[in-house]
């Protein structure tokens, strides 16, 4: 590992469980020696990306608060699927979330909120499990069987205890019959309490890019008309990736400087 890497893997000790650390125990957990860990510290402070607390310990620093509103500011799927899932939120009564697949790590990117109010474990930029509930599923179907080979190979010991997904054959044909179906009706399965109604947007290419997911407590979940819940789902997905698709044409791409 490079030094910048390891100097950069030093984000990825900062958690919900762990927002503050000490120098010393930065440079004991990424292995390296006790004056380059107060050199990359240092750097990483100049640079904003860190912040020194007054106990000498460290957390994320506001660099971190306006790289988020930048991306929230430019980001095309955000900007494109605002207004349309604020609109089907409002259609529906139900929270609207929309998830993007970013290497190998399925992150909700922004929700809508609908009439229940509900309060979700997960939401924007913390990652969610890879392979519980319907957002996951729906993009995971759409990739390549080389790529789901590896991430199962990969995550087989977690796996093993999840539905559907107790071998690979399980878990490929469960996948392809989500990739048939176009979308995946979970309850209960990443949080006990809600389940969720998901379909995969697409922008270019044949692999989703990500999801929309309508998310719906448990107790309503039987009484809801899903196939009605599905056409709108399915007409807003259509709408984004069409949006999307129009703004990656190369007339568009000349007012990106």
């Amino acid at each position: 590992m490079s030094s910048l890497s390891k100097m950069l893997s030093i984000l990825d000790l900062f958690t919900v469980d762990t927002p503050i650390w000490s120098a010393e125990g930065i440079s004991t957990e990424i292995g390296c020696s006790a004056p380059t860990g107060y050199r990359y510290v240092r750097e990483l402070v100049n640079a904003g990306i860190l912040l020194r607390l007054g106990t000498g310990s460290y957390s994320l620093g506001p660099r971190i608060i306006t790289l988020d509103y930048q991306l929230r500011t430019t980001d095309p799927y955000y900007a494109a699927g605002q207004s349309l899932m604020k609109a089907l939120s409002a259609q529906t009564g139900c929270d609207c979330v929309m998830t993007r697949l970013f290497d190998n790590e399925i992150i909700d990117t922004h929700r809508e909120s609908g009439a229940d109010g509900l309060h979700l474990a997960y939401g924007r930029g913390r990652s969610r499990p890879l392979f519980l509930g319907a957002a996951p599923k729906v993009i995971l179907a759409t990739q390549p069987k080389a790529k789901l080979r590896r991430l199962y190979e990969s995550h087989k010991q977690e796996l093993a205890g999840f539905p559907l997904s107790e071998t690979w054959e399980v878990f490929w044909q469960t996948l392809q019959k989500v990739r048939k179906d176009g979308f995946y009706l979970s309850s209960g399965e990443l949080e006990s309490n809600v389940g969720a109604i998901a379909t995969p947007f697409f922008g270019e290419g044949p692999y989703a890019v990500g999801s929309l997911a309508l998310v719906i407590p448990v107790r309503r979940i039987e009484f809801m008309n899903h196939d009605k819940l599905l056409e709108l789902l399915t007409a807003t997905a259509d709408e984004l990736g069409k949006v999307l698709r129009n703004a990656d044409r190369p007339d568009a791409a000349q007012k990106i400087k």
